[in-house]
């Protein structure tokens, strides 16, 4: 298939191969593939972040378990659903995927990703605190990182590969959600937003 000359390298296999799955099993290698990017986000998060704890793996296995289970078949169906009401790369397309997505996906589904967590590591009933003190903050931060990370997706990045390419940003964003998810919120915070509430 390839003379000795033009023999791809070990990368360009891997990635040949990646994309053959993408084509002929694209839901279960984007489970695979972001289950393992969440994970890989976690651990970072752990190891870099947060040096000073024991490693804690049942945390790394939930966050494997909803980055192949929840995020990648979710944004499996989005993205196919964007690209069948909007299609196309010119600057209009690319803007009206981004504002469905950034303002009308990513607030209902941040919240839903930090409920899952918590839910999963037996916290539940910290479910409304969490979400009261960290919901807008997580969502400003995430139009910090997702905005510009959106546009160069839906403007270059073919239809097949978007869910890895949100994988691969998505493994610095999954060690910041990670450090939300499993930050405290300190007693003072949630008298101080009751009182914004008042």
């Amino acid at each position: 298939m390839y003379s000795s000359s033009t023999k791809p390298t070990t990368a360009r296999r891997v990635w040949d191969s990646y994309a053959s799955l993408l084509g002929t099993h694209p839901l279960s290698t984007k489970i695979a593939t972001g289950g393992a990017i969440a994970g890989l986000g976690d651990v970072g998060c752990q190891l870099l972040l947060e040096g000073d704890k024991r490693f804690d793996g049942k945390r790394t296995a939930i966050f494997t378990i909803l980055g192949g289970f929840l995020i990648s078949p979710v944004l499996h169906v989005w993205y196919g659903f964007l690209g069948s009401r909007v299609s196309g790369v010119a600057t209009s397309a690319v803007m009206k995927r981004l504002a469905l997505d950034q303002l009308g996906f990513a607030p209902i589904f941040l919240p839903v990703f930090l409920s899952s967590v918590l839910t999963l590591e037996g916290h539940a009933y910290d479910i409304p605190d969490k979400l009261r003190v960290d919901w807008w903050s997580v969502t400003k931060a995430n139009w910090g990182v997702w905005v510009p990370a959106q546009i160069l997706n839906f403007r270059f990045v073919p239809g097949p590969m978007q869910v890895l390419f949100s994988n691969v940003v998505g493994l610095l964003w999954n060690a910041y959600l990670s450090y939300v998810s499993h930050s405290t919120v300190p007693k003072t915070l949630l008298e101080e937003k009751d009182k914004q509430e008042r």
